[in-house]
């Protein structure tokens, strides 16, 4: 091959290596400008996804839920939220579904619609106020003067008692009183036919009720004013049980001593009767109405019911804290609420229970420990909210006063029996106060036991209605 052949092959060579460059620039170029293409229509149609959760955020507008976002290419949905929510409205139609089952419920036991239904929330609204109310508080609300307050036997009710019988007294304010003594209605329910038409305001309404009684909510409710303030009070069930055991004498009726309850069999102490048809096993539950034998969903119902009838459950063992509670309640002064303690036996009397014992008592008195146990966690949720350091401070105040009233009246503690005393409590296992000071209206009712302290306000109530029946 001659120099010009050679020369002619090499540049045809170049000519075509170039063509097939040129070639595969052309489908380098082209795929790219397709790949671009591609990602503009993926980055500016919308997603198959995109579509069908704007079609159903569409429906949910429809539908009145909550509206939810989708941008171009993401889903801003938030499904999490949406179970979320579809599960609160879920949770909010079951407890719909509960409430009106209690209601219904209610109903058939007589409970006053006024109670529950929409009031309920009024009254629970009423509860958060008043706890979270400031020092100012007082000068905002007003007194309240009408009170049923439920005496549970052997939980400090006697000692509460005293405060409502002296503001009454004392404000000249009306009374449910048997003709007699201090109880209407027990081991029978609450009737109002009990009550003596001579000691009935015109009315037929009364402002106070704080005798012992089994709850009747509809009786009950028939000699109250529609505004009346319902408060009952629990004490830890194993040492209610000691104290009513050995105050009443249970021993005499059941031949059989509290210290061998512990070997005694479950069945068989189930199976001891009402002492007196008053007074044994779930007695806080028996007082308030219910039998002492409930299933437990029985029981759970009956505490709900409670929980909504009673805008202040006290508690035994958190008296003075119960105290300040009950005063914003009502609106009362600190004055108002001082108390001293009544029908209380002394510590020295009182019986060590061991460990065994009690734990036989509790479970004897199970029906009443879900009922103390229920409402020792809300007194708990109650001082929180009303606040700790402010509580605190309430209490010491209470106490301070407290002294300076026992100072002030002269009073003294008078152990045991005594002759020399007129008024006396029901056992010489408690203590008696006597006061120096019996001019002064409040210090003599302050050391009044039950009983004399119930006559005087019976008598002064028959003085008043006789007035104002007598023609003028």
């Amino acid at each position: 091959m001659n120099a010009s052949t050679l020369c002619t092959k090499l540049a045809e060579n170049q000519l075509q290596g170039r063509a097939l460059y040129t070639r595969h620039l052309k489908t380098v170029v082209g795929g790219l400008v397709l790949v671009t293409l591609v990602m503009l229509v993926m980055y500016t149609t919308p997603t198959p996804t995109a579509l069908i959760l704007s079609a159903a955020n569409s429906l949910r507008d429809t539908e009145k839920f909550p509206k939810t976002s989708v941008s171009s290419g993401k889903a801003g949905y938030d499904v999490a939220a949406s179970l979320r929510q579809e599960k609160e409205k879920e949770e909010k139609e079951k407890e719909k579904e509960r409430e009106k089952q209690t209601e219904e419920r209610q109903v058939e036991r007589g409970i006053p619609e006024k109670v529950f239904g929409p009031s309920s929330q009024e009254r629970e609204s009423l509860r958060s106020e008043v706890l979270m109310a400031g020092d100012g508080a007082e000068a905002q609300c007003r007194p309240q003067h009408h009170v049923m307050f439920l005496k549970t036997h052997k939980c400090a009710s006697s000692t509460v008692q005293n405060i409502f019988l002296r503001y009454g007294y004392t404000n000249n304010l009306t009374f449910a009183l048997p003709g007699g003594g201090n109880y209407l209605g027990n081991p029978g329910l609450f009737k109002a036919g009990l009550i003596p038409k001579n000691l009935l305001p015109p009315s037929g309404k009364v402002d106070i009720f704080a005798v012992h009684t089994r709850l009747n909510f509809k009786e009950h409710s028939s000699v109250l004013h529609n505004d009346t303030r319902w408060v009952t009070l629990v004490r830890d069930p194993a040492t209610l049980y000691e104290s009513l055991f050995n105050f009443f004498h249970l021993k005499n009726g059941y031949n059989l001593d509290l210290s061998s309850f512990s070997s005694q069999p479950m069945s068989r102490l189930m199976e001891l009767p009402r002492y007196g048809g008053k007074f044994g096993k779930n007695q806080m539950l028996f007082d308030l109405g219910y039998s002492d034998n409930m299933s437990v969903t029985q029981l759970r119902q009956a505490i709900e019911e409670l929980d909504g009838l009673f805008d202040l459950v006290m508690v035994a063992e958190r008296m003075d804290e119960s105290l300040v509670l009950l005063r914003h309640l009502l609106c009362w002064s600190l004055h108002d609420v001082v108390v001293f303690t009544k029908n209380a036996r002394r510590q020295e009397v009182k019986p060590t229970l061991d460990p065994q014992t009690r734990q036989t008592l509790r479970e004897l008195n199970s029906a009443d420990a879900l009922l103390y146990d229920h409402f020792m966690a809300k007194h708990r949720r109650a001082v929180l909210e009303f606040g700790v350091r402010r509580m605190a401070d309430e209490v010491s105040a209470l106490r301070s006063l407290r002294d300076e009233y026992f100072e002030d009246c002269g009073a003294r503690e008078v152990k045991g029996k005594d002759s020399t005393l007129k008024f006396k409590e029901y056992s010489g296992l408690v203590s008696s106060y006597v006061t120096s000071n019996n001019s002064d209206q409040n210090c003599l009712m302050l050391s009044l036991p039950e009983l004399p302290l119930v006559d005087t306000v019976r008598r002064k109530q028959l003085k008043t209605l006789e007035e104002m029946r007598a023609p003028s």
